[in-house]
């Protein structure tokens, strides 16, 4: 257990999550490639396509292509729950994001926004905690339930 004013494994993991999407909003693209584990162990499963499962470099090349095309860019981490196992770390938290998506190109803007839940899965190395896998899944469009 860590001390009043000290962050234990906990708090520098949730400090990761929030770097993340951060290093995102100010568009610094060094810091979020920071965050990432080696190129050989990180994967990504994204709530946009593909779906596939994405390497490092695939996954960064989507993260850095999202984070630089949307504009007022705000977030919030939700329920967030942080579960060490030695030298790894489980992030699950719900994400509600909210942007303009710009085309350059036609200097044309659409309103996104999103609600998902994710997961982070973390790993200790000698540069501090960093994030090994992500998945990410929006929450489905439910119909609206009516009262009886």
């Amino acid at each position: 257990m860590s001390r009043p004013g000290q962050g234990g494994p906990r708090e520098e993991v949730a400090a990761v999550v929030t770097a993340f999407f951060e290093a995102g909003k100010n568009k610094d693209f060094a810091a979020l490639s920071s965050l990432h584990s080696s190129r050989d162990s990180f994967t990504k499963f994204d709530e946009n396509p593909p779906f596939a499962r994405q390497r490092l470099d695939e996954a960064f090349v989507y993260e850095q292509a999202a984070f630089a095309n949307i504009s007022d860019y705000s977030y919030q981490i939700d329920d967030l729950k942080v579960d060490i196992f030695g030298e790894a770390a489980v992030a699950t938290f719900h994400l509600s994001y909210k942007g303009m998506f710009v085309n350059d190109y036609s200097f044309e803007g659409s309103p996104v926004s999103s609600r998902a839940r994710v997961t982070m899965v973390l790993s200790k190395t000698q540069q501090g905690w960093k994030i090994a896998h992500e998945h990410v899944s929006r929450f489905p469009d439910l119909p609206s339930q009516k009262l009886r």
